[in-house]
């Protein structure tokens, strides 16, 4: 009996020793079933104890292999969905997990007043904005979500108040979208939770082609036949080993061969480290000349579905979205767009991403007035430095004295300058097509 209970101590040892021996002390290591970064250790936090918490949860030794096993199991023998994502709906249906609906009329308020000033911005520049809210699959199939959960659509509701209360050209495609899926299949019944399939994005994206021909007539919605349609079998949830089977629909742009890829060349682009996804596509189909060149600050359900866009437009500069729009300017400055649109996900389309201190801070400059332009010196006269990278062109000047704001002259080009106050110096970053300092003018203020 002794020989027993001492097998019986050590084997429970064993297995309690095994899980620490294989401990992830990783740093910046993605969880392959979260779709979240896994907790780092910090000293220097508020909550110490909480941190531990989460970062010996996160990363006790084979994790994933007994979330994967428990998911498993419950699904098999009960039918329920015990994941940290993921949770069932009726029919069938996959949703992310839920909670409280996200109603903050104090972010939508500072949301709509920022997308604003982008707007002016644009628009005393002579350059269009748009701004698309995409609905997420929670809004579009609410009659499939759980039983006994209440969902009243209270975010977009807010969102269009705060969208009209401040003048805000938009467009959402919630209304489209639900007409549709009376008959067809928007977004999947399992696989992808968060995102439209390419049906919906194949509606979605026309009803954006539609508001954008208004200003560019050249511009066409697309059709089906513009698309070789085929469906492919997902065997799993995204980010996850939830086995599923289940056929999607996949559009092909029957135009990508016209389509050159050049987002090399903009490989010194400043991007937020947690959202660098950059595309720079270039349409060499006939009458892609008569096109406009987009920029487009898109999330999640563009980042992977460029081909809806990429043959509607001349040149298409995508950048994700988030704290990169926070930084809109930099952008505009290098891309010269002839058309902006900035395309969120309705749930992630909240403080976490769009900083309140960012989206109230922030200020833009004004257009330069011709009788200011008429009083700026040829920047030969400061001393300034030049950096080339790719396709971009860094420019800094050492000022004499303290400014709030000062402009690039080239040509008929208006570019800003971002001042640092610490150093006391002007940087303007742009694209070296228009690179021409020798006759280059600088006006500060």
């Amino acid at each position: 009996m002794k020989k027993i209970k001492t097998v019986f101590l050590i084997t429970i040892g064993i297995a309690l020793s095994i899980p620490i021996i294989f401990f992830n002390f990783e740093k910046n290591c993605a969880s392959p079933i979260d779709n979240r970064m896994l907790t780092e250790w910090e000293m220097d936090t508020d909550d110490f104890t909480g941190m531990v918490d989460s970062y010996i949860k996160d990363r006790i030794g084979f994790r994933t292999q007994a979330i994967d096993t428990y998911t498993v199991l419950h699904d098999r023998m009960f039918h329920l969905m015990v994941h940290p994502s993921y949770t069932y709906g009726e029919d069938g249906y996959v949703f992310f997990k839920m909670g409280e609906e996200y109603d903050s009329l104090e972010f939508t308020d500072n949301f709509c007043s920022y997308l604003r000033k982008v707007q002016d911005y644009c628009e005393e520049r002579g350059v269009p904005f748009l701004y698309c809210l995409n609905p997420s699959k929670t809004t579009i199939y609410s009659q499939y979500l759980p039983k006994g959960y209440q969902y009243y659509d209270t975010f977009n509701l807010n969102m269009y108040k705060s969208l009209e209360k401040f003048g805000v050209h938009y467009i959402t495609n919630e209304t489209i979208l639900k007409e549709k899926s009376e008959t067809e299949q928007v977004y999947n019944v399992k696989y992808d939770a968060g995102h439209w399939n390419d049906l919906g994005a194949f509606y979605g994206t026309n009803h954006i082609l539609e508001e954008l021909s208004k200003e560019f007539p050249n511009v066409r919605e697309r059709t089906k036949e513009d698309f070789e349609i085929n469906t492919v079998v997902m065997t799993s949830l995204p980010v996850s080993h939830f086995e599923i089977e289940e056929e999607v629909p996949y559009f092909n742009d029957k135009s990508e061969i016209y389509i050159e890829e050049k987002t090399e060349e903009y490989g010194a682009l400043n991007l937020d480290e947690n959202y660098h996804e950059m595309r720079y596509l270039v349409n060499h189909a006939e009458g892609a000349k008569d096109l406009p060149r987009v920029l487009v600050f898109q999330g999640s359900y563009y980042n992977d579905r460029h081909r809806f866009l990429q043959s509607s437009f001349e040149e298409y500069y995508a950048v994700h979205n988030y704290m990169n729009f926070l930084n809109f300017d930099y952008y505009f400055n290098i891309f010269q767009p002839e058309y902006v649109i900035l395309e969120t996900a309705e749930y992630a389309t909240r403080y976490e991403y769009f900083p309140w201190s960012s989206l109230t801070t922030k200020e833009f400059n004004p257009v330069l007035e011709d009788e200011k332009s008429l009083e700026a010196n040829p920047l030969k006269e400061y001393t300034f430095s030049v950096e080339e990278d790719g396709s971009l062109v860094t420019l800094t000047v050492e000022l004499e004295k303290s400014v709030e704001r000062g402009y690039l002259l080239i040509k008929d080009k208006q570019f800003d300058f971002s001042i640092n106050k610490e150093t006391n110096e002007a940087v303007c970053t742009i694209d070296k097509k228009y690179e021409d300092f020798i006759e280059a003018k600088v006006y500060f203020e």
